[in-house]
């Protein structure tokens, strides 16, 4: 999901650079784009972009900013910062199981 992509880079963003949640903003463009799909692997348009960046604001995981653009001056908010670190922290716990567990889950799943 972009969704959580487009998170998860602002949070590196923050990371790398020093800066807290309410001091950071971004928009929804071609450099971001390239960003994203460089990192992930990934083939993004910006309208997929845009569309995942509506989802974050319904869901209270980015805000405006600042007046213009709809998708420009967004921040994300400490709802999304939690709900990105959440998904990372599920995927790592998902990816380190073990085979048997891994069995073991599969089952679980497919059982009728």
């Amino acid at each position: 999901m972009p969704e959580f992509k487009i998170l998860a880079n602002i949070i590196d963003f923050m990371e790398v650079n020093g800066a807290t949640a309410k001091v950071v903003t971004f928009e929804v463009d071609q450099k971001l784009a390239d960003e994203i799909n460089l990192k992930h692997g990934t083939n993004y348009s910006i309208a997929d972009l845009e569309k995942a960046v509506d989802k974050c604001v319904a869901n209270e995981w980015v805000a405006h900013r600042g007046l213009g653009e709809k998708y420009k001056y967004l921040g994300i908010t400490t709802k999304g910062v939690g709900a990105a670190r959440s998904r990372a922290r599920a995927e790592e716990i998902k990816a380190s199981r073990t085979w048997l567990k891994k069995v073991s889950d599969y089952i679980e799943d497919h059982k009728g």
